[in-house]
C-alpha cells in the first residue's frame, strides 16, 4: 500500500488568530499523535488546513478529524478545509463535515500546491486514488468485428452510466477492455462489469480484459473472471479451499456466474416475533482498539431505543459463546457470517461502516531471513477459519503472487490471537491477517512482525444486520444508527470505534457477498 506517515507543515501567516497548516501524506491510526499537535491552537483563532497533499483519510483518521474538529468547535475556533480530492469531499459529505470545506465539490479541485517552509520536497504518493468518474474512449482496430476501449478511472457505482453506453456493441463482435488506466474497481463496479459481461455473452461477444492491476486481478479471480483477463490462463481462475463442497468445476464454467446462486427460500418459514423488552446484540469486533466503543455503543443503543439492550462481544479469543448467533436479534459482523445469516436464516441487511472494507495483511516474523515469496515453498500459512473472507482473500493475494505457493499447509487456529502466538512461536510461516486487526496490535508486537503483501480491494464489510423477529427494531436501529453524526454522544462514540458513520449496503454488494459465499464457503456436512 503506497501511503506516507502524515506531516503537518505551518504555513506563514499575518494574523496571529490565523492559523494554517499544510497537510502532506495519509490521514490514519498512524496520524494520531501528530494531529494532537493542532489541539494547542488558541480559542477564537481560524484554522486552515490545506489537504492538497493529503492522499487519503481512511476511516481510523477520519474519527480523528471529527474529535479535533469538535474539540476546535468547543474552542470557538473557525475551521476550513481547502483543496480536498475528491474520495476525500465525499468521505466529509457522508459524516457531516461539508461545512468545513472551502470550496464546492463539484467544481474541479485546483491543482496549485502553495509554497511549503521546508527543506525537503513534498512526497507525492506515485498512485493516488481520487475516484475519477469512469470515462471509456473507443481506440482504434484494424477489422470491423472488432471493438477496442479504453477506460480511465475508477469503475465503482458512479460507472453505471459510462458503462451504459457498451451494452450497444453489435452480436458477433470481439471487445477488448485496456484496463492500464483504471486505478480501482470494487464491489459495486463489478456487479456492473458482470451484468455487462453476461449481456455480452447472451449477444456472442468474445471479451477480452488487457492491462489490469494486480488487485483488479484478484478480485477476477474470485468472482470467476479470470478467463476474461488477456494475461492468465483460465486453469487459475478459482481457488478450492481443502475440504470446500464447492466443485472444481465451477472455476471454468462457459458463462459469467449469477451474481446470487443460493437465494433465501421463498417457502413460508414459521417465526415467531420478539415480544420481550429485551434485544440481543451480537458484534464481532473489527480490532481490539474498538472493544470499550461498542460498551459506550451498546449504551447510547439502549437510551435511544427506549429498551434493555444485553451485547454478547466477540474478537479473537475474547468470545463469548453462550448464545449462537443465529438466536441474536441484531447482529454486527464479518461478511461471511453475515451473508449466511442472510442466506439461510433470513437476516435482514440494514447498514454498513463507512469507508470501511475487510482486507488481509500477509504477516512473517521480522527477523526471518527469507526475502521472496517463493523461499516459503513447503512452509505452513496460519489463520483464524476457514470459513472466513479473510482466509480467501490471503490466498488469492499470495496465490496470485508466487504460484508455487497454491499446496501451502494451512492451520486455522480459531482466533486471530491464537494465529499470531502461533508465527511468533514458529509454528507457522505466514500469517493472513484482517487489516484492521494488524493496525490495532501495540507497536512492540508490530515489530516483531514483517509486512509481505496487503490487499485493497474494498469488496467486503461488517454488515448490521437484523433477525426476521425484529423487523420493527430493524427499522429503528437504522434510523438511530444513520442519526449518530447529529449529536455530539453519537459522534464520539462513532470516533471510540473508529467508525465515520453508516450506509445502507445496496443490494448488488449483497449480491457479490453472497455469490463469493456460494462459491467458496465450505458447506456444513
Amino acid at each position: 500500500m503506497n501511503t506516507s506517515k502524515l506531516k503537518i507543515l505551518p504555513q506563514p501567516s499575518a494574523d496571529k488568530l490565523s492559523q494554517q497548516f499544510f497537510l502532506v501524506g495519509t490521514v490514519d491510526i498512524e496520524a494520531v499523535d501528530i494531529l494532537e499537535t493542532l489541539y494547542i491552537l488558541p480559542p477564537d483563532c481560524t484554522v486552515e488546513l490545506n489537504f492538497s497533499q493529503v492522499d487519503r483519510v481512511n476511516s481510523m483518521g477520519l474519527a480523528q478529524l471529527l474529535k479535533l474538529f469538535e474539540l476546535w468547535q468547543h474552542r470557538n475556533n473557525q475551521i476550513r478545509v481547502t483543496n480536498v480530492n475528491r474520495m476525500i469531499g465525499v468521505l466529509f459529505k457522508m459524516t457531516g463535515l461539508t461545512r468545513f470545506l472551502a470550496e464546492d465539490l463539484g467544481m474541479e479541485i485546483a491543482k496549485a500546491t502553495p509554497a511549503v517552509a521546508t527543506s525537503e520536497p513534498a512526497a507525492v504518493p506515485p498512485t493516488i486514488l481520487t475516484s475519477e468518474k469512469l470515462q471509456i474512449q473507443p481506440q482504434p482496430s484494424r477489422t470491423n468485428p472488432e471493438q477496442r476501449f479504453k477506460l480511465y478511472g475508477m469503475v465503482d457505482v458512479n460507472a453505471v452510466d459510462a458503462l451504459q453506453t457498451l451494452y450497444i456493441v453489435p452480436l458477433n463482435a470481439s471487445v477488448t477492455l485496456d484496463f492500464s488506466e483504471v486505478a480501482r474497481v470494487n464491489s459495486m463496479g463489478l456487479a456492473q462489469l458482470l451484468k455487462l459481461f453476461q449481456h455480452w455473452q447472451e449477444r456472442d461477444i468474445s471479451i477480452r480484459v488487457v492491462n489490469a492491476n494486480r488487485m483488479i486481478g484478484v478480485l477476477f479471480k474470485m468472482t470467476g473472471l479470470t478467463r476474461f483477463l488477456a494475461d492468465e490462463a483460465p486453469s487459475k481462475a478459482t481457488i478450492v479451499p481443502p475440504g470446500s463442497a464447492v466443485p472444481q468445476a465451477r472455476a471454468t464454467e462457459s458463462s459469467v456466474a449469477a451474481p446470487v446462486q443460493r437465494r433465501i427460500s421463498d417457502a413460508p418459514a414459521i417465526i415467531q416475533a420478539n415480544t420481550s423488552d429485551k434485544l440481543n446484540l451480537w458484534v464481532s469486533a473489527q480490532s481490539s482498539q474498538q472493544m470499550n466503543g461498542w460498551y459506550f455503543f451498546n449504551t447510547y443503543l439502549q437510551r435511544h431505543l427506549g429498551r434493555e439492550v444485553h451485547l454478547e462481544l466477540s474478537h479473537g479469543a475474547m468470545t463469548e459463546r453462550r448464545k449462537k448467533i443465529e438466536e441474536m436479534d441484531i447482529v454486527f459482523t464479518k461478511p461471511f457470517e453475515a451473508t449466511r445469516l442472510m442466506l439461510e436464516h433470513q437476516y435482514k441487511p440494514l447498514l454498513r461502516p463507512i469507508d470501511q472494507t475487510d482486507e488481509v495483511t500477509l504477516l512473517v516474523r521480522s527477523e526471518d531471513k527469507r526475502v521472496t515469496l517463493a523461499d516459503y515453498q513447503g512452509g505452513k500459512i496460519v489463520t483464524a477459519a476457514q470459513d472466513n473472507f479473510v482466509y480467501l482473500l490471503g490466498r488469492f493475494l499470495l496465490e496470485e503472487s508466487e504460484s508455487s505457493l497454491s499446496d501451502m499447509e494451512y492451520i486455522f487456529s480459531g482466533h486471530d490471537i491464537k494465529a499470531l502466538q502461533m508465527l511468533l512461536k514458529g509454528s507457522a510461516d505466514i500469517l493472513f491477517m484482517l487489516s484492521d486487526t494488524y493496525q490495532g496490535l501495540s507497536g512492540l508486537t508490530r515489530k516483531m512482525l514483517r509486512e509481505i503483501d496487503q490487499s485493497e480491494t474494498a469488496f467486503a464489510f461488517h454488515i448490521f444486520s437484523v433477525s426476521p423477529r425484529c423487523e420493527a427494531v430493524g427499522t429503528a436501529l437504522a434510523e438511530v444508527l444513520l442519526d449518530m453524526n447529529q449529536d455530539s454522544q453519537g459522534r464520539q462514540v462513532l470516533a471510540d470505534l473508529g467508525i465515520p458513520g453508516w450506509v445502507k449496503p445496496t443490494p448488488d454488494e449483497c449480491d457479490m457477498l453472497a455469490m463469493l459465499f456460494n462459491r467458496y464457503a465450505p458447506v456444513a456436512a
